[in-house]
């Protein structure tokens, strides 16, 4: 069965803000979406309490960058929330934020609660802790 890729308006400016080689490689593994998308990529998991079970990432691109997606229920729909960089975990915060706003309010709380514990990070701004 074939799945619908759906950018949303964030992911769709992740993606014209990419360099311009890079932008090939990430199209060819959005295409690669559209063929059985839930097999693809790597599930997020379910960790530190927080259940991220239903995304997915794909990593593209020597490995150096990151598109976090979700199948819709009935698997003909792909929808992608970001596309960015691998060298941190500015994808992850991009999630977070978009799910705030797409009205995900409990499983961004969750997926920040992730964060804090993967990165250990402090405060509400998201920074590391200062030593000494």
């Amino acid at each position: 069965m074939m799945a619908k890729v759906v950018l949303t308006a964030e992911a769709r400016e992740d993606f014209f803000a990419l360099d311009g080689q890079v932008k090939p490689i990430i199209a060819k593994a959005l295409k690669k979406l559209e063929t059985e998308p839930d097999k693809r990529g790597a599930p997020l998991g379910s960790r530190a309490g927080s259940d991220l079970t239903t995304f997915r990432k794909l990593v593209v691109g020597d490995r150096a960058y990151r598109i976090i997606y979700r199948v819709e229920a009935n698997g003909t729909v792909t929808v992608v929330w970001v596309i960015g960089r691998r060298s941190d975990d500015e994808c992850y915060r991009l999630a977070v934020d978009r799910l705030e706003r797409y009205g995900e309010p409990v499983r961004a709380a969750m997926i920040r609660q992730l964060l804090e514990v993967a990165f250990e990070t402090a405060g509400p701004d998201g920074g590391r802790e200062n030593p000494g």
